[in-house]
C-alpha cells in the first residue's frame, strides 16, 4: 500500500481522471477547478437531485455524490435543520477557493454522501 495519504491519493485520482476525460469532471463554477466527477453521482433516499428550503427561505437544489475530492469539510457535525433523516452535516468548501458548494453528510453507521448545490457547479468541457 502506498505510504501516502487518503486526501492525496484521492486527489491523484482525481487527476488522472482530470487528465483522462475532462467530460467527466464537475467543476467549481467560482474558480474553475475539479471537485467531482460524473461517476461519483449517487443516489440518496432514492434520488441524485433534491430541492429543499432552509429557514431563512432559501431555495436550494442539490445534487448528491459519494466522493468530491476537490472538497474540504468545515464546522462541527450537527443534525440541526437536517435534510436527510438520521444523519449530521457539515459545510463542504471548494478547497482552491473557499466558496461552499454545499454540505457533507454521515451517519452513526458511517454511511456518507455529499449534497452540492447545483447551480454552484459546471459540468465538464
Amino acid at each position: 500500500m502506498s505510504g501516502l495519504p487518503l486526501k492525496q491519493l484521492v486527489h491523484d485520482v482525481l487527476l488522472q481522471v482530470h487528465e483522462a476525460d475532462q467530460h467527466q469532471l464537475i467543476y467549481c463554477q467560482d474558480c474553475q477547478r475539479p471537485v467531482t466527477a460524473e461517476n461519483y453521482r449517487v443516489q440518496v433516499q432514492g434520488e441524485h437531485r433534491h430541492h429543499f428550503v432552509n429557514p431563512e427561505g432559501v431555495v436550494f437544489e442539490l445534487s448528491c455524490f459519494q466522493a468530491a475530492p476537490g472538497l474540504i469539510i468545515a464546522g462541527k457535525a450537527t443534525d440541526h435543520y437536517c435534510w436527510f433523516q438520521g444523519f449530521e452535516w457539515q459545510y463542504a468548501h471548494c478547497e482552491y477557493c473557499t466558496t461552499q458548494l454545499g454540505w457533507y453528510y454521515e451517519n452513526a453507521l458511517n454511511e456518507s454522501f455529499f449534497a452540492l448545490i447545483s447551480g454552484y457547479l459546471r459540468a465538464g468541457k
